[in-house]
């Protein structure tokens, strides 16, 4: 066996064994995480386009990844779909969800899992991608094991590959695309502008804010071949000009991409598409609620909202590896670059723009870039060797991190924040609290007590289904009534509120539980439920009493 086919070999089983972590991580994150906000309805959307051939219900998101994640479901053991709640609730997608999920007769994991597990699958596709651009940018199989070793070290990555997120599947296809293209500019064949344009139809079929990725793809076109570089169709003769040989090449790729995202459509229900993208163009008409950035809660958002984020929510790790290799500028000199760095660029600017300030998940896409970029440390991008060592010094720094987060990672934070309580002071919402942390109160409470608490609950997970007795303060989120019963006045007083709760992100009276922001809570639970032991405290006992459910 020859030296480099024993070191290819070796780096193969480095990465089976990275990939390998990242899945059983994510099996403890499906075991320890209930249903987020929004996975009910996304399961019963996907399954209802296979159960009815309609894609009317929740229109706001493509449909791709809904189809792909109750595909387990649809070819396993067919759980009913609620026909009837469809027509009682005008097809409201909430009540579907929740009768789907919660009153199929079947343990809301057993739907829900399988699901997720596709997700989790798209999510080392993610992995497995960034190592192979990076080892074949870098030109080291090191630079390779880097990448993938920092990706499975995000626990952003890994939250969002264990729920169902349309954020990983769209980040997987503009990745895909970005890589392909970069492959075309040194090699163009018709195989890679196919490879190219489908993969871009799938992200725009993924999420509507691909239409960053096709913009971002653009641009990095344009700087391609502003700093010498020809972007032309294959075997297009060599003296048509690079503006108009660009041009036709845009073209083509669009053309591929649109007819790969009406496919994803059926065809037949292409104008679905449009009607999605005008309510994602109008979201703010139909009432998204506060956001919240530093303390101070607002409905327009913040430009600066996600510069402040990703310092936050990134491992410092990979966050100094980035820097490193940046200040090197070697990497910046290359023209076919600008298809890593431009399309991140551009994709974060617009995020910025819109002030859809939901979380890091908005600004999924650009991670993987980071992911490659930082990998450069081990390629002679400054000393090899010291930059080997750097290397393996980040990727221990984020691994250690990463691992505090888990199997919770939803509600990760670096060190620079101080964890998921630390965090809670700049940033909320998917970035701590998505409704996650039933099961975990669960446990906790069979531990410890009460058997009735005060509860104030952010998501649309069922209490019932785990059996939790409570008495209901305002929150957001729940389908149908709040239900419950009244805490005895003679028990202890334990009061457990979800982190956006706590901060009246989206309550009626954002100052509802401003009283107990400085208290100490008695525990954390998921990183998102603060649990309160108020017994001995006679006028905060009154205040909850007097709370109303809703």
């Amino acid at each position: 066996m020859t030296r480099n086919r024993a070191s290819a070999l070796l780096a193969l089983a480095v990465v089976t064994g990275l990939v390998a972590c990242f899945w059983c991580r994510g099996e403890r994150v499906l075991a320890a995480n209930g249903p987020t906000f929004d996975e009910p309805v996304h399961l019963a959307a996907g399954y209802s386009y296979w159960a009815t051939g309609s894609f009317r219900l929740n229109p706001e998101h493509p449909p791709l990844l809904k189809l792909l994640w109750a595909a387990p479901l649809v070819f396993g053991d067919r759980p009913p779909y609620p026909h009837d709640v469809a027509r009682e609730t005008n097809n409201d997608h909430w009540h579907i969800g929740n009768a789907f999920l919660f009153q199929s007769g079947r343990a809301p994991n057993e739907l829900l899992s399988p699901a997720r597990r596709v997700n989790l699958a798209l999510g080392c596709g993610v992995v497995l991608l960034v190592g192979w651009w990076a080892f074949r940018l870098w030109n080291s199989r090191i630079s390779g094991i880097g990448a993938v070793g920092f990706a499975v070290c995000d626990p952003n990555l890994l939250a969002l590959s264990c729920i169902l997120s349309t954020d990983i599947g769209l980040t997987l296809f503009t990745v895909l695309a970005c890589y392909l293209v970069w492959e075309y500019t040194a090699a163009p064949s018709r195989g890679l502008l196919v490879g190219a344009g489908v993969a871009l139809g799938l992200a725009l079929g993924a999420k509507f804010s691909a239409l960053a990725v096709a913009l971002g793809l653009g641009a990095a076109g344009i700087v391609f071949v502003l700093r010498g570089g020809r972007l032309a169709l294959p075997n297009a003769p060599a003296d048509v000009p690079r503006g108009r040989a660009l041009a036709e090449f845009a073209f083509r790729l669009g053309v591929i991409a649109l007819v790969t995202l009406a496919a994803t459509y059926g065809f037949v229900h292409f104008d679905q598409w449009g009607r999605g993208l005008k309510f994602q163009l109008t979201r703010a008409d139909h009432g998204d609620g506060m956001m919240y950035l530093n303390g101070e809660l607002s409905r327009s958002g913040w430009y600066h909202y996600f510069l402040v984020l990703l310092p936050l929510k990134l491992p410092l790790g990979l966050f100094v590896g980035t820097l490193l290799v940046g200040t090197t500028g070697r990497l910046l000199r290359a023209p076919r670059i600008a298809f890593l760095l431009v399309p991140a660029v551009v994709f974060f600017a617009l995020a910025s723009y819109s002030r859809v300030d939901l979380g890091i998940r908005v600004v999924l896409p650009v991670l993987p870039f980071l992911y490659v970029f930082a990998a450069g440390l081990a390629s002679g991008a400054c000393c090899r060797a010291a930059g080997t060592a750097l290397l393996v010094l980040c990727l221990a720094w984020a691994g250690i991190s990463a691992a505090r987060g888990d199997p919770h990672p939803i509600a990760y934070f670096n060190e620079l924040a101080g964890g998921s309580r630390g965090g809670l002071r700049f940033v909320a919402d998917s970035n701590v609290d998505w409704g996650q942390g039933l099961p975990a109160l669960k446990a906790y409470l069979d531990a410890n007590g009460p058997d009735v608490i005060y509860l104030s609950y952010f998501g649309t997970d069922r209490l019932e289904a785990y059996g939790i007795r409570y008495q209901p303060l305002p929150a957001y989120g729940r389908v149908g009534e709040p239900g419950g019963e009244l805490v005895p006045a003679d028990a202890r007083h334990v009061v457990v509120v979800s982190a956006n709760n706590l901060l009246g992100i989206y309550l009626n009276d954002p100052g509802t539980f401003a009283w107990l922001r400085d208290r100490e809570p008695t525990a954390i639970l998921a990183g998102s439920l603060y649990v309160f032991d108020l017994t001995s405290d006679v006028e905060a006992v009154q205040r909850l009493r007097v709370l109303p459910a809703k």
